[in-house]
């Protein structure tokens, strides 16, 4: 699999651009995040995929059950200092949250659109529930552990605009693994003011959490120890981050896999885009 290494020495500029609108200062404090971020998944007894195509295999080892998968996919994209960054805190905050000796933090594999077939289908909200506040926890909290870790002050993010939930009441039904069964759910492209607004609702409610004494505080103290450990672990060697954060990105061609993460070649998408734009994103090559 890419090592972090291997993606930020291959870095391009991305489309919500980074590499114009952090100073190098920024960036350096990012690639730093990133370090420790990646140390600290290892702590926690996870390898974090840096391959463009993570999701894809992360889906897959979903579809086996597969008790032996500790990877973990964090990229969508090629934004390093906001998306990639604001993933893998995602990621440490449901190992924090989850059972960390297990794959996938002990959610099960056909989560959040299915259930076991072990429960009974008047149980499938109260089943979900504990899932869907270990979720929304992993979501609100990137923005407030990223500034208290690393004094990350730019906005993070993740994979979506809005956390991944399981929320029953709805019509939709998708695949779900073996030994699962589907749940008739609300989905946030066809019943998105339902969605959204139960969304946001459960974020509140973690954010709330994290105002509670001493919630953030413990986040914290247990990323620096899984930091230490994960560090020990490493055997790659890392260059200084601020050869990273003053590297210019390498030009995107149209031939080149989107910079959006997106399936098309960059040519049939983003270029598109910003050919109608005031201004060309910085470092993009026709």
């Amino acid at each position: 699999m890419k090592t972090l290494v291997e993606a930020l020495s291959a870095q391009r500029a991305c489309a919500c651009g980074c590499h114009a609108l952090l100073s190098a200062e920024e960036r350096t404090r990012g690639v730093h995040a990133l370090y420790a971020c990646d140390d600290a998944l290892r702590g926690f007894g996870y390898e974090a995929n840096y391959e463009r195509s993570g999701d894809a295999l992360f889906r897959a080892a979903q579809q086996r059950c597969d008790p032996a998968c500790r990877t973990v996919a964090v990229r969508f994209g090629e934004c390093m200092y906001k998306r990639l960054l604001g993933s893998l805190l995602h990621e440490l905050l449901h190992a924090f949250f989850g059972e960390q000796d297990a794959p996938n933090y002990g959610v099960p594999w056909g989560l959040p659109y299915g259930v076991p077939d072990a429960v009974a289908p008047a149980d499938e909200a109260a089943f979900l529930a504990r899932f869907n506040e270990s979720e929304a926890r992993a979501f609100s909290g990137v923005w407030l552990v990223g500034k208290a870790l690393f004094g990350i002050e730019w906005n993070l993010r993740t994979a979506r605009d809005v956390g991944t939930y399981g929320f029953t009441g709805g019509n939709a039904m998708v695949a779900v693994p073996r030994g699962f069964r589907p749940v008739a759910h609300l989905d946030r492209q066809h019943h998105t003011e339902r969605y959204y607004a139960r969304a946001r609702a459960i974020e509140q409610q973690a954010l709330a959490w994290f105002a509670e004494p001493g919630s953030l505080a413990s986040v914290v103290a247990t990323l620096r120890e899984r930091e230490a450990a994960g560090r020990e672990g490493r055997t790659e060697k890392r260059p200084p981050a601020g050869d990273f954060g003053r590297m210019a990105p390498r030009k995107t061609f149209m031939h080149d896999a989107c910079i959006c993460g997106g399936t098309s070649p960059y040519g049939q998408c983003c270029a598109r885009l910003s050919a109608g734009a005031s201004a060309p994103i910085s470092g993009l090559a026709r």
